[in-house]
């Protein structure tokens, strides 16, 4: 007995810490995906600036204004519908069938004209149950899994989906058609919240529009039907029930902690990344920020977008706005949902992509069911184990330490302990020394800390990085063929460094201070073989971190 016991402790220690792994380097990787988003956001403000005319749309598109076109509205009303009713539709993709790109276009197009009709944040009154469902990035089989559990939408059984249905996951355009189907054949009973991966740049620096490609072709158009529906999912619902008021968002509450009616009146925009008004901070919070244990609202330090809201500050706006609780999602859970107890309530996150990202980890997923009397039941499974998860890991580890290994070379150069490479490698690629020698390094050797050798580290960055650390090479990109050609001023299809440098200096002179770009770490995470020079494929590459 003491021996099993003993060894689940030690199951459970490991499991603890692969997660705090994988949260430590998506918080990584999505940080180098901003800087890499707010360089082409930087580079279409410039070119704007200048009057640069350039062969592509793409970077046009993510800061076209939110309302759509009425000449494309009256086209949409006008096209012919699936063939087959809305639930016909969403059985065939559930099964593994995958969407026409006419049928995928009809629904993102239909979705997004119904989506705008409501409002930002929506209020439902629900007299029965209600599933409240957290990303499923790209994960179908977990959507399965949540129909299975919740069954056919209805007035007795209503349900939420929470955003991030595409990104981290293969599946992303079935996912997404499936949420969106589902919202046309039961309008009144599904209802669908934007999460921070439905933004016209992150679809983008992420993984949908490489997946869009890979299915459809490069030629597709879907992209920009994608981004519509994107720019227009609520925000957030209120959920009553009875007496019982539950706010469901997908990150967290805004740092300036709005009124609902203030919260209501928050814009649509196509991407709170590659835009700077006031007013698109209100949504960036919402879609960003996480809780955290400390007294301050602070900016998100582990994101570097939104905000960190403390429990005690969201207890105060729960008492204020008369809620008994926040369901979020955001942020991956090891049992898939987890409680919270705030003053005058509690905090709910809810997770439901098991083994997040790409079948990677080992987290459980999960949906929250809330009842008649508004009381919160958790319905938990799990996909299977993929043994591949520790290799996974290790090999988005190198991959980070690779992206900068310019500045890691020289920084470890005096380190004459684990320690203290843990901390050289804290202060260039971010998140906590600690974090980097409890749960990180040791993920190159096979988990235990003592193993992680510093010359072994600093030897891996001294030769050229094996190609199966390397990322994938992305389907071609127009926005990737944009940015080149504007970084390529003397048109002789390389990029050098020089050049690079004085297009980031040119954009940070006509940016905001706080979209302003280091051009040293965007550089590091381009140049993927270290020669100082960007090729066009080589650029591509770098784009999709």
């Amino acid at each position: 007995m003491l021996r099993t016991t003993s060894l689940l402790r030690r199951l459970g220690r490991r499991q603890a810490s692969f997660n705090a792994a994988l949260a430590a380097m998506d918080a990584i990787e999505t940080s180098e995906r901003l800087r890499v988003a707010a360089l082409v956001g930087g580079l279409r403000s410039w070119a704007k600036a200048q009057g640069i005319v350039y062969d592509d749309d793409e970077l046009q598109k993510l800061s076209r204004p939110a309302s759509p076109n009425p000449h494309r509205a009256r086209e949409r009303r006008g096209e012919d519908n699936l063939g087959r009713s809305y639930e016909a539709f969403v059985r065939d993709v559930l099964r593994g069938s995958l969407p026409s790109a006419e049928d995928f276009s009809h629904v993102l197009r239909s979705g997004s004209e119904l989506l705008r009709s409501e409002p930002v944040v929506k209020e439902l009154n629900v007299r029965e149950s209600l599933t409240i469902v957290g990303d499923l990035h790209g994960s179908l089989g977990d959507l399965n899994a949540v129909m299975g559990l919740h069954g056919k939408p209805s007035t007795k059984h209503r349900i939420i989906f929470n955003g991030d249905f595409v990104d981290r996951g293969p599946d992303g355009v079935e996912v997404l058609a499936c949420v969106l189907a589902l919202k046309l054949a039961f309008p009144r009973h599904v209802h669908v919240n934007r999460g921070n991966h439905e933004d016209a740049a992150l679809s983008r620096a992420y993984d949908f529009e490489a997946e869009l490609v890979a299915k459809y072709g490069a030629a597709t158009t879907l992209l920009d039907d994608a981004d519509d529906a994107f720019c227009a999912m609520p925000l957030g619902c209120v959920v009553n029930h009875g007496s019982s008021r539950t706010m469901v968002l997908h990150g967290h509450l805004p740092r300036s902690l709005p009124s609902l009616e203030e919260l209501k009146r928050a814009p649509r925009v196509r991407s709170v990344v590659a835009e700077s008004e006031e007013d698109v901070e209100v949504v960036r919070d919402i879609l960003w920020s996480d809780p955290w244990d400390q007294s301050d609202v602070v900016d998100n330090f582990k994101r570097n977008a939104g905000c960190l809201i403390p429990d005690t500050a969201l207890g105060e706006w729960l008492q204020r706005e008369n809620f008994v609780r926040l369901v979020r999602s955001h942020e991956t859970e090891a049992t898939g949902a987890a409680v919270t107890q705030v003053p005058h309530g509690e905090r709910w996150t809810v997770f439901s992509c098991s083994h997040y990202p790409n079948r990677q980890g080992l987290n459980k997923a999960a949906v929250l069911q809330v009842d008649a009397q508004g009381a919160v039941n958790v319905r938990r499974w799990d996909a299977g184990e993929d043994d591949r998860a520790q290799g996974a890991l290790a090999a988005r580890v190198r991959g980070a330490l690779w992206r900068h290994r310019s500045r890691l070379r020289d920084a470890l150069a005096g380190c004459s302990s684990i320690s203290a490479v843990a901390k050289a490698i804290s202060e260039v690629v971010g998140q906590d020394a600690r974090v980097w020698e409890t749960h990180l390094l040791p993920c190159l050797a096979d988990g235990s800390a003592a193993e992680a050798k510093w010359h072994e580290i600093r030897d891996f960055l001294s030769v050229d990085l094996p190609a199966r650390h390397l990322p994938p090479r992305a389907a071609t990109s127009p926005a990737a063929h944009a940015v080149f050609d504007l970084l390529d001023t003397d048109r002789d299809g390389v990029v050098r460094r020089a050049e690079f440098f004085d297009a980031v200096g040119a954009v940070n002179r006509v940016v905001p201070p706080e979209r302003q770009i280091d051009g040293d770490s965007v550089w590091g995470l381009l140049d993927c073989n270290g020669d100082g020079e960007l090729e066009r494929n080589e650029l591509e590459r770098g784009l999709r971190i």
